[in-house]
């Protein structure tokens, strides 16, 4: 028992460190531009003008109306507008994701232990692979949609798993929010999704009325989500989303910046600069590259949580913004 006890004042420790630490990082966006106080803006005119205001901005097609929206109107409502507010805003937002992000390990490993260290982790996740310090708490971000996309893998996991009754309509409400507050969602979330969703009975032994009832309702939800968008074109509340097919040379650059993200993301980018680096590098991607064929030969032996979250992974994985 006192063991216990330690551990967890330890943590406590641990994690009150960690959230002074994050907070002071993102406490380097300042000063404030324009784009950072949109949310705080919007509630002043709902304060000044009334309901009908949101309804006469000019959003951007990642308008973050129901990933965000919302939330920063109560938030707002209780810590009121100023420089300092804006700032914490987004890292709120940023705390929430590692909080899902510890969550969706305790999903996948069934230990509150490992969750802990995701948690503790994420707060202190490297600057190279989240971007420049502050924009963990810039207020307008992918990040906020990017919640949900972690409640839906979340989701996703329990129903091809064991298929509790909440999670349905928890990766539903997740598409719907995503696809109506941010485009990019779709690529990083429902195609992914809806891959693994076709796919589910041969890879994860799920039975065909459960791949059915997925598929579907993922079609029919994105449906009305896209309907939903385009009503807001229609108010004039958000730009168009147009549908076009890039160039080889642009196809070329994606494929460039992909890969240059994913380096990053696994510490293989920017490329060393000197040959004692470079020697440890090659050790590292060997390394690495031997650990990712062990574990996608272990998927077919693996949990179906574990196999549902290492195959959505590389599924994101193809499906760049």
């Amino acid at each position: 028992m006192i063991k216990r006890w330690v551990i967890w004042g330890l943590f406590a420790l641990l994690s009150v460190a960690v959230l002074i630490s994050s907070l002071g990082t993102a406490f380097q966006t300042l000063p404030l531009n324009p784009d950072m106080a949109e949310m705080a803006l919007i509630y002043q005119g709902v304060i000044h003008h009334g309901w009908r205001f949101p309804f006469t901005w000019r959003f951007t097609q990642d308008n973050q109306i129901l990933s965000l929206l919302p939330f920063t109107l109560i938030y707002y409502a209780l810590a009121s507008v100023s420089g300092a507010s804006i700032i914490i805003q987004g890292w709120l937002i940023f705390v929430v994701n590692a909080l899902l992000a510890g969550l969706l390990v305790k999903t996948v490993t069934h230990s509150w232990r490992w969750a802990a260290l995701s948690w503790l982790l994420s707060l202190l996740a490297s600057p190279m692979a989240i971007g420049q310090p502050g924009i963990l708490a810039y207020p307008v971000t992918h990040n906020s949609v990017w919640a949900f996309g972690l409640l839906g893998i979340i989701g996703l996991i329990r129903y091809l798993s064991d298929r509790p009754n909440w999670a349905l309509p928890l990766i539903l409400m997740c598409v719907a929010v995503g696809t109506i507050s941010d485009p990019w969602f779709e690529a990083a979330f429902t195609v992914p999704v809806l891959l693994i969703a076709w796919k589910a009975p041969r890879w994860f032994q799920t039975d065909k009325t459960t791949r059915r009832t997925l598929v579907k309702s993922l079609i029919i939800t994105y449906i009305a989500g896209r309907i939903t968008y385009f009503g807001l074109e229609l108010l004039h509340m958000v730009p168009g989303q147009g549908l076009g097919i890039a160039s080889f040379p642009e196809m070329f650059q994606h494929i460039k910046l992909l890969a240059q993200g994913v380096g990053v993301l696994v510490q293989l980018y920017p490329l060393p600069k000197n040959n004692y680096i470079w020697s440890i590098w090659v050790i590292y991607f060997i390394s690495l590259c031997s650990i990712i064929i062990f574990s996608w030969l272990s998927i077919k032996n693996g949990s179906s949580s574990d196999r549902v979250g290492r195959v959505y992974n590389a599924a994101e994985q193809l499906c760049p913004e």
